[in-house]
């Protein structure tokens, strides 16, 4: 007999129905195959309402903005005689376009990876590109320097620090724009890592692979899933990935359908009840066996006899009650009163008002008559 135990109270769906409507505890039906990743049986992230900045902050990202102009444009000057003298043994009088082109094309690639970042429609060459040009203009840079360890440091310190302004607005702009489309992914806390690693990474991993962008909500999925495996295993044993239904133990291992797997689990290891035993059925009656008429019912003895006595004590108070009066007092029709009524008060036959011993006496009293008429 299998034991309950205090998880098994309540519906079996009682962490949560999804918004397509309540999960079947049946098989899962034959039907057109659904696109997208399957679902973990928790209602989808919807997008979060991003937050307007606040006049303090408005306040300060203007500020931080002029800041910024300021260092790209001390950045860039600083940048631009000294690329120009490197390159001028090759361009000659035109050894500007190459600084000047270097620090134009760096600000339109940043601008526009911005840009795309904000419409949630990255591209990570962008990125890269200017990155590159970056990393060309702090070469050129510290090669002006002509082996002063002094001098590449003080170099390669503005262009670091204009990259690393960028990097930072693109963090901001790629955040907000994906919390909008909800498709920021919360991060799983170090706590949890450092205190359960493998478990954690599974709980990671199916995040990423069915894009869970909510850590509470993988959390509550991961409950169910383990509660099901507890319930499989004292069912089925340790051995029940072999003994339960394949579909179940899929949606289990990978973490999908959970909502209809709870279903399933729940159907499964739920106690089954005897049906209620049916009474025999009656034998069939022989063949040429006479047929017993049904007994008409007739009223309980019990009552007929508490009527007559209530009926004689009326009687005898009142001689002259009619069948009718008598019938209404005892609560009977007006017609059962009447045979009620003349059935008591009919007289006694002679032989019945006889007692025993008269009808002795008097078949005695006939027996000698008998014999004195044959004497004489």
């Amino acid at each position: 007999m299998i034991q309950r135990h205090p998880w098994r109270e309540g519906t079996p769906m009682e962490e949560g129905r999804t918004a397509a409507g309540p999960a079947t505890a049946g098989p899962p039906t034959a039907g057109p195959p659904t696109t997208g990743p399957p679902t973990t049986g928790e209602p989808a992230d919807a997008p979060a309402a991003v937050a307007p900045l606040t006049r303090a902050q408005k306040t300060l990202a203007a500020f931080g903005g002029l800041l910024f102009a300021g260092l790209a444009g001390l950045g860039g000057y600083g940048s631009f005689a000294s690329v120009r003298d490197v390159a001028e043994p090759w361009f000659g009088d035109q050894a500007w376009i190459v600084p000047a082109g270097v620090d134009l094309g760096i600000l339109a690639l940043v601008s526009v990876a911005l840009l795309l970042e904000w419409l949630a429609m990255p591209m990570p060459a962008l990125r890269w590109m200017a990155f590159a040009f970056t990393g060309a203009t702090v070469w050129l840079n510290v090669s002006a320097a002509h082996g002063d360890a002094t001098g590449m440091v003080m170099h390669a310190a503005m262009p670091v620090l204009f990259i690393t302004f960028i990097e930072a607005v693109r963090h901001a702009v790629r955040r907000r724009a994906g919390i909008a489309a909800g498709t920021v992914r919360e991060g799983v806390p170090v706590a949890r890592w450092l205190l359960a690693p493998v478990s954690t990474f599974r709980l990671w991993r199916r995040m990423v692979l069915w894009q869970i962008t909510s850590y509470p909500r993988a959390l509550t999925a991961e409950q169910r899933r383990r509660r099901a495996l507890a319930l499989l295993t004292e069912h089925y044993g340790r051995k029940w990935k072999s003994k339960a239904p394949a579909d179940v133990v899929w949606m289990l291992s990978d973490g999908v359908m959970l909502d209809e797997a709870l279903a399933r689990v729940t159907e499964i290891t739920a106690p089954k009840q005897d049906p209620p035993e049916q009474a025999p059925e009656p034998a069939p009656p022989r063949r040429g066996a006479p047929r017993r008429k049904a007994a008409r019912p007739q009223a309980p003895r019990g009552v007929a006899t508490d009527n007559e006595a209530r009926a004689l004590a009326i009687i005898h108070a009142e001689p002259g009650i009619t069948g009718a009066e008598l019938g209404r007092r005892l609560g009977i029709s007006s017609r059962q009163g009447q045979r009620l009524l003349s059935r008591l008060t009919r007289p006694a036959p002679a032989s019945a008002s006889r007692t025993p011993a008269s009808r002795a006496s008097a078949s005695r009293a006939s027996g000698n008559g008998a014999s004195a008429s044959r004497t004489s």
